[in-house]
């Protein structure tokens, strides 16, 4: 029972003659009665009665003809219901974004996320909101269509690279560190850390390079908030180490920035997306907008 049998059987019945709806439809009256014919032999019914002399060009239903014909009218309805709905998607007046984005990055993107719901208010936005290394792993199971990452990207993603900053040790204006432009890694061993859940991408990578410098770093608290990490800098309970493009926003006269060095690490960001996954026209459209707006992502 394909879809073009079934609209040919409607408009028979609705134009009450074979030879108006060949018209109609701009096929020939035989393609008619061959579509109408296969249709009965495939329900093993007939749909029409008899015409005079037992031809078929009578367009009176049977009753069995006349329950099909509803039936017929909602799966065609159905039908058109879903091409208007994939070319609502397709055209951005309806459908989803699930975004993931982590505490220390989302408030970057708030700008173009307000540019986004301004050219397409009818796709709905659903922010998935954990640290960088939940938002790979959700971009990975499909839970999300695309979200900000830390570090190199892994394969089955593809990325646009959104933010590169290197991390600094942020310290009381009086600390030790006073006046230090940069400081490396290694002597900071004996200091308290201020350091993020262990879901975000950012902790693990300190305490790896730590590790790597060859200390394990005395951690007194962990939080998924900057504010909240840089109050607690300043009460003097430890040290961080945060992105300097976040450290530029404090306080000057609170706090001394040294940027970390020996090594060096950088608060590298993507937005990225699952390349095993068709890409939604909603996920495209907010593609589009975060190439086009790169200078503007910023706190």
């Amino acid at each position: 029972m394909d879809i073009k049998s079934l609209n040919i059987f409607v408009q028979i019945v609705q134009c009450g003659s074979f030879s108006r709806a060949a018209d109609l439809l701009h096929l020939t009256q035989p393609t008619l009665s061959k579509a109408v014919r296969q249709l009965e032999d495939e329900l093993d019914v007939a749909l029409f009665h008899k015409g005079d002399g037992g031809r078929k060009r009578d367009t009176q239903l049977t009753y069995t003809g006349e329950q099909i014909y509803q039936h017929v009218l909602v799966i065609l309805e159905e039908q058109q219901q879903i091409r208007e709905t994939v070319a609502r998607v397709r055209t951005l007046k309806q459908g989803k974004l699930r975004l993931g984005l982590p505490p220390l990055g989302s408030v970057l993107l708030s700008t173009l996320i307000a540019t986004f719901h301004k050219q397409y208010p009818e796709v709905e936005l659903s922010f998935f909101e954990v640290g960088a290394t939940g938002i790979e792993d959700a971009i990975l199971a499909k839970k999300v269509d695309v979200g900000i990452i830390l570090g190199h990207l892994k394969p089955k993603l593809g990325g646009i690279q959104i933010m590169d900053s290197p991390l600094c040790l942020l310290s009381l204006k009086d600390s030790q560190w006073r006046g230090r432009t940069s400081v490396s890694l290694a002597e900071l061993k004996e200091e308290s850390f201020l350091l993020y859940d262990d879901t975000f991408t950012l902790n693990n990578m300190i305490i790896s390079a730590a590790q790597h410098a060859g200390f394990e770093p005395e951690i007194v608290c962990k939080s998924s908030q900057w504010d909240f990490i840089a109050k607690m800098v300043e009460s003097n309970v430890g040290i961080a180490l945060l992105p300097k493009i976040y450290c530029e926003q404090l306080n000057q006269e609170k706090f001394n920035i040294s940027q970390l060095e020996n090594p060096g690490l950088n608060w590298a960001l993507s937005m990225a997306w699952n390349t095993t996954v068709a890409m939604s026209p909603a996920t495209r459209a907010w593609l589009q907008i975060l190439e086009n707006n790169l200078d503007r992502i910023h706190f």
